[in-house]
């Protein structure tokens, strides 16, 4: 059919060549996502105020929070929707995708009102400064009490990457990028609109988005369009839902919760610590850009090979994998610490020297333990597309706890090296509960189940 060559079938073929071709979208959708916030940052920062760009950037681990609150339940719709997909469940899927609508809703409800009413006591609890702090409750209140454009965007592509078609979001995320910088401008500069500009603009293009995704998603692929009877609640369905969903809601709360606190440790070892802290952490991003995509792949190739029951096919996708992730893992490390001073120089109008020792320290020793990263993302990302989810609470408490103990205790023998060494720590500590399940699981599940004949009447 015209319709599945858009999309990939996880359950045949080479796995890693399937995981390679359902990354290289999003990759490219990672780039571009860069180079827009960029472009975003500059336009506030030129075109309204130093204020508003500050107002903007303290919303930041908010903003954070909230996203991931949503996030949680999109991801559930992608799991569940994956799974029908690979087991050949066509009514399944058609009242998954009836089903994500209500979830999306109750959802973008709950961080919207939460956004409108909460957002000035979570900004003086964050002790945001008297002079941005109005600002700031104005975009959370605005980008977050309209989050349902966000989320029924979220949704959409969730569904798109569930069936194998990572194409498409990358396209929409394309003309959403553009939209929103041309938005940006014209409600920034000819309408002087200031940061309630911004914020209505980010909702504008992704409500604009939102709608020409979704209708583009039932005509592509009319197989995902519910019938009259798939809207009728189906209470198992919901249960199945929220049992993923609400974990990964809770993962999410928790790893924001965690950078709230070790934010505040940083920022406790002075302005220069947090300049480093920011400015390593940008090129990071550039750093594991290369392995991070590949990872979270996993989550819809495991999904469907497990809706399919194809579980040797899991272990050998996993293997092949995470030796790809590893060694891209590799390479980006190598890069990191050959080329991390030139990079953090770019994210630097004036060059300070123990600043700039500090951030190309912390690049570096995170670098040599970016295969721990991948391996972390890949094995949590598998687990989660069978529906695996309390273990990747575990990992992550456990991945938390230690990045926020280490980054107390270290500094106190090893000065400012101590904070970075907690990352990687945390890292292969995470690893550690995620991968002894795998191969447990693994082991319990070592041939795929053979279907049992009827038995003769």
């Amino acid at each position: 059919m015209n319709e599945k060559r858009k999309s990939l079938d996880m359950t045949q073929g080479d796995p890693a060549k399937l995981l390679i071709l359902f990354a290289i979208p999003m990759l490219i959708g990672s780039i571009f996502q860069l180079m827009y916030n960029m472009v975003d940052t500059v336009v506030v920062g030129r075109y309204v105020s130093l204020d508003a760009l500050a107002a903007i950037g303290a919303t930041g681990s908010t903003m954070s929070f909230l996203m991931m609150v949503g996030q949680g339940m999109t991801n559930a719709v992608s799991i569940v929707i994956s799974q029908a997909e690979g087991g050949k469940q066509e009514s399944l899927l058609q009242k998954s995708v009836a089903h994500a609508v209500y979830i999306v809703v109750a959802s973008s409800l709950i961080v919207g009102l939460f956004s409108l009413f909460g957002a000035r006591p979570l900004m003086l609890l964050l002790q945001t400064p008297a002079n941005i702090i109005d600002n700031s409750v104005t975009y959370i209140q605005i980008t977050g009490g309209l989050t349902i454009a966000m989320q029924c965007y979220n949704g959409a592509t969730s569904i798109l990457r569930a069936i194998g078609d990572s194409r498409t979001p990358l396209y929409f995320l394309i003309f959403s990028s553009l939209l929103n910088v041309a938005l940006d401008l014209l409600f920034v500069i000819r309408f002087d609109g200031g940061v309630a500009g911004v914020a209505f603009a980010t909702v504008l293009s992704q409500t604009v988005s939102a709608v020409l995704c979704i209708l583009y998603m039932f005509k592509r692929y009319p197989r995902l369009r519910p019938g009259p009877a798939c809207w009728k609640p189906d209470p198992k369905l919901i249960r199945t839902f929220l049992g993923i969903g609400i974990p990964m809601m809770l993962q999410s709360m928790a790893l924001s919760v965690g950078m709230f606190v070790i934010t505040a440790v940083i920022n406790s070892h002075g302005s220069s610590v947090v300049a480093a802290y920011t400015i390593g952490g940008k090129v990071e991003q550039l750093a594991v850009i290369s392995f991070s995509n590949m990872a979270f792949s996993f989550s819809v190739y495991t999904g469907q090979n497990f809706g399919a029951k194809l579980y040797s096919r899991i272990r050998t996708g996993l293997k092949k994998g995470l030796l790809i992730i590893c060694s891209l893992a590799i390479l980006s490390g190598v890069a990191m610490l050959i080329f991390a001073e030139p990079i953090a120089k770019i994210f630097m109008d004036e060059v300070d020297p123990q600043i700039l020792s500090d951030a190309v320290a912390m690049v570096r020793i995170e670098a040599i333990l970016y295969s721990a990263l991948g391996a972390i993302w890949a094995s949590n990302s598998a687990l989660r597309g069978m529906g695996i989810i309390k273990i990747t609470l575990v990992s992550s408490v456990v991945e938390l706890a230690s990045k926020i103990g280490f980054s107390l205790l270290l500094p106190l023998f090893f000065g400012t090296i101590g904070i970075w060494m907690a990352a990687p720590i945390g890292w292969v500590l995470g690893l550690i509960p995620s991968l002894a399940y795998l191969l447990h699981w693994f082991k319990v599940h070592p041939t795929d189940p053979v279907e049992q004949p009827a038995p003769a009447v």
